[in-house]
């Protein structure tokens, strides 16, 4: 039997149902494609920023095969900070 690798130890199947906001940050893990999802960017954006631009996503929380995983919060924290999520007053028009 192989274990789910976006699964941490002690999670519960994916079959069963669970609460909204019932698991703990340790039950889920994200890979390319729930975080791509998460800031509206298509997975190869950061299958991208993880070979070439390292300094674009944040620390992973795990490493399975090479590939890095997180947990939602982290995601979700780095999200609200990271670069081009700011307003940008310099592309307003001066007369507007």
């Amino acid at each position: 039997m192989t274990k789910n690798p976006k699964k941490a130890a002690g999670a519960a199947d994916a079959d069963e149902p669970q609460a909204e906001g019932a698991g703990t940050q340790e039950s889920a893990v994200w890979g390319y494609a729930e975080v791509a999802g998460e800031i509206g960017v298509k997975p190869a954006t950061i299958r991208y920023y993880w070979s070439q631009k390292r300094h674009l996503l944040p620390r992973p929380d795990a490493l399975v095969g090479g590939k890095p995983l997180w947990y939602p919060a982290t995601v979700r924290k780095w999200a609200k900070n990271r670069l081009g999520t700011g307003y940008r007053s310099d592309l307003k028009s001066p007369d507007a």
